[in-house]
């Protein structure tokens, strides 16, 4: 069963075609701070480009190369030709680098739709909610008038319950981790996240409804019930064989603070109010990522990760270059010191060292032995 979320990962283009072929329209997006409810409910499919395990061929004609390493791999899939099909490009603001990254394949590639919505980067002052909801009163309109396609209260309503739906499944899944041992790889829970983000949302919600008591009769993954229990901290995360890697020397990913992890799916949106007003509280409650300001929810977030998981170390991946994390690294080094967390440092590039991550990752489970 596990085996089909990796398999959606593989062929996540055959699918979105697919889903083309059946009359539909394929919607690409760069980050988590984009409303997909909104997409989902104007009848389109969000698709998130991910980055891949490849040198790029071509971004490096537009971009620098020490922009980090996912803009450009994501800049070079869409140069190359791999999201051909895209019937349109979103992206909420995040950071600057993403912005770039969304300017330039829009000069370059000129796809039939395009927003970047306004997300503001301070979270926690009434301007936000207001800011927000006006954006997305303008996405709405800008999708119907773009696809033909009423988005009404009922519709809107709908996607929040579906996606929901999805939230509270992943977040079932993830608990089971909390197990000792678990029964869940920290490879294979990223398999089933990553999946999420690239499938039709209730063709998804109903495989992980099938997984789900696979799962809770399933024996345990690790070698021995004293497996070392980790926590990733960092920006996106897309890659498995780095989590393999990671967990191959004996030890087990119970936990995370990524935005292709906990962040996604972390907090519902209520149904109890005005639909745009409740995803506009929604999306400026998640789990911040270093682009937003007041950062403290991620910090308390990680904190509560590593008590209730029962974390025994962290690895923090930093993608190379990637300046709002690399800024917020003496802070949290420092706030796992002072909770007496032992910690490694990996930093990720498009091309690694296999052998580097493993032996970082033995020195942090000698540490914690």
């Amino acid at each position: 069963m596990l085996a089909k979320f990796e398999e959606i990962i593989n062929n996540r283009h055959q699918i979105a075609q697919g889903w083309k072929a059946a009359g539909k329209k394929v919607i690409g997006y760069f980050c988590i701070y984009t409303p997909e409810e909104v997409l989902y409910a104007a009848g389109l499919l969000p698709v998130r480009i991910m980055g891949i395990n490849e040198p790029p061929s071509q971004a490096d004609t537009h971009i620098q190369p020490f922009y980090c390493p996912l803009s450009r791999s994501v800049l070079d899939q869409g140069l190359r030709g791999d999201y051909h099909y895209l019937d349109g490009l979103v992206t909420a603001y995040s950071c600057d680098t993403y912005r770039g990254i969304f300017n330039i394949w829009l000069y370059n590639l000129a796809p039939p739709f395009a927003r970047i919505l306004g997300m503001p980067s301070m979270l926690n002052v009434p301007e936000a909610q207001t800011l927000l909801v006006h954006e997305l009163e303008e996405f709405k309109k800008s999708l119907e008038d773009a696809f033909g396609h009423d988005i009404t209260d009922e519709a809107l309503r709908h996607a929040i319950e579906v996606y929901n739906t999805s939230r509270s499944l992943l977040r079932k899944i993830y608990q089971l981790r909390q197990q000792s041992p678990p029964t869940i790889t920290g490879t294979e829970v990223l398999a089933v996240i990553l999946s999420s983000m690239l499938a039709p949302k209730e063709t998804h919600n109903q495989l992980l409804t099938d997984l789900l008591p696979e799962l809770t009769n399933r024996g345990n993954t690790a070698r021995n019930n004293d497996v070392p229990r980790l926590m990733l901290i960092g920006s996106e995360m897309d890659n498995l064989d780095i989590i393999r890697l990671i967990e191959e020397p004996g030890a087990v990913v119970v936990a995370d603070d990524l935005c292709t992890g906990s962040r996604y799916f972390w907090n519902d949106c209520s149904t109890e109010e005005g639909s745009l007003e409740a995803l506009a509280r929604r999306y400026l409650n998640i789990i911040p990522c270093p682009t937003k300001y007041p950062i403290q929810p991620k910090y308390e977030h990680i904190l509560g990760m590593i008590d209730k998981f029962g974390v025994q170390g962290v690895i923090i991946l930093l993608q190379k270059f990637c300046n709002p994390h690399e800024f917020e690294f003496p802070y949290l080094q420092s706030l796992l010191k002072a909770h007496q967390v032992p910690f490694v440092c990996i930093e990720v590039d498009t091309t690694y060292s296999a052998e580097e991550i493993q032996n970082q990752a033995e020195a942090l489970i000698e540490r914690i032995a």
